[in-house]
C-alpha cells in the first residue's frame, strides 16, 4: 500500500527526533544520502552529544523542548515545513499535534521484534529472557506505544555469551541503513504497511535502580542471563559478600555442565581457573 499524499521518488525534507550514536549516524547517513533534514529535537537529558554535534558539524538547527506536545513548540515544528518525522531513540510520547506537524506522519526505529517487546529497555530484556535474536523495526507512530503499522523489520542474532555491549554495539551498527531504506521506501512510494497484532503482544517496562540486585535462589540460567544483559554499558549486577556491595561484571553458564540442586549459593565444584 502507498501511503497517502506520497509523490514517488520525491525528495523528502525530514525532521530527526532521536537520542545517541544511532540517531546520530542515522542522521550522517541520510545527509550523505542526499536528504534535507530540516532540524533535529534532542532529549532535554540526553545520553550525550552525539547527536547535537552531528547536527554542529552539519549546520542542522537543534532543538530541545521541555514539553515536546506544548502548542509553542508543535507551532516550531509547523513552521519547518517538513515531510516526514523519524524516531530514533527519542524519549517523549508524541501525541496527534506532533503527528499531523508533518506531512505523512512520524516513523519510529525500535529496537523490538514488534509486536513482541514493546517499551523500554528491550535490549536488556531480550537477553534476560534468553533470546537468540533481537529485532530491529521501523513503523509508523500512532497514538499507542510502538503500536503503529510495520514498514520494515529485520533480526540480528543474540549469542549465549553475548553481553549487553555485544548486542547493544550490533543494533547501533544496524540503524544506519535500516533507517535509509525505509526512507528511501516512503520517498519512492513502495513502503508497505502491515498492522500489528495485539494480542499476544508484549510490553516491558523501564528498568530503574534496586533492579540489579541478583537473588540467589534463582537459577543458573537466568543469573547468568541477567549478569549479562546489565553489564557494562549497564549498571552492572550486584550483589553482597559479607556485607558488601559487589559487582558482577561477567558470568560464565556452560549448557553442557550437569545440574545440581543445593543451597542457593553454595559451591556444587571448581577447576584450577574457577
Amino acid at each position: 500500500m502507498v501511503g497517502p499524499g506520497v509523490v514517488p521518488g520525491a525528495a523528502l525534507r525530514l525532521v530527526l527526533f532521536g537520542d545517541g550514536p544511532w540517531a546520530a549516524n542515522s542522521l550522517r547517513c541520510l545527509h550523505e544520502s542526499g536528504y534535507a533534514i530540516a532540524a533535529a529535537v534532542v532529549r532535554t537529558q540526553p545520553s550525550d552529544r552525539s547527536l547535537t554535534e552531528a547536527c554542529e558539524a552539519l549546520g542542522i538547527p537543534v532543538y530541545a523542548p521541555e514539553r515536546v506536545n506544548a502548542p509553542t513548540f508543535v507551532s516550531v515544528l509547523q513552521a519547518l515545513e517538513a515531510d516526514l518525522a523519524l524516531s530514533v531513540s527519542y524519549n517523549q510520547i508524541v501525541r496527534r499535534p506532533v503527528l499531523e506537524s508533518t506531512r505523512l506522519g512520524m516513523v519510529n526505529f525500535h529496537a523490538g521484534k514488534l509486536p513482541f517487546y514493546r517499551g523500554r529497555n528491550v535490549i536488556n530484556w531480550a537477553i534476560i529472557n534468553g533470546e537468540t535474536e533481537i529485532g530491529l523495526t521501523a513503523h509508523y507512530v500512532d497514538e499507542g506505544i510502538d503500536t503503529g503499522d510495520i514498514i520494515l523489520q529485520r533480526t540480528l542474532p543474540i549469542a549465549w555469551t553475548d553481553t549487553y555491549g555485544d548486542v547493544l554495539g550490533r543494533v547501533v551498527g544496524a540503524f544506519p541503513s535500516l533507517v535509509l531504506d525505509t526512507v528511501r521506501a516512503i520517498a519512492s512510494g513502495t513502503a508497505t504497511r502491515t498492522p500489528q497484532a495485539h494480542l499476544p503482544g508484549t510490553y516491558f517496562g523501564g528498568r530503574g535502580e534496586g533492579d540489579e540486585w541478583l537473588d540467589w535462589s534463582d537459577t543458573s540460567l537466568n543469573l547468568h542471563n541477567k549478569i549479562r544483559a546489565i553489564t557494562r554499558p549497564g549498571p552492572g549486577a550486584r550483589t553482597l559478600v559479607g556485607g558488601r556491595t559487589v559487582v558482577i561484571w561477567r558470568a560464565y553458564c556452560d549448557p553442557s555442565w550437569p545440574r545440581y540442586l543445593a543451597i542457593p549459593g553454595q559451591v556444587v565444584g571448581r577447576r584450577e581457573d574457577g
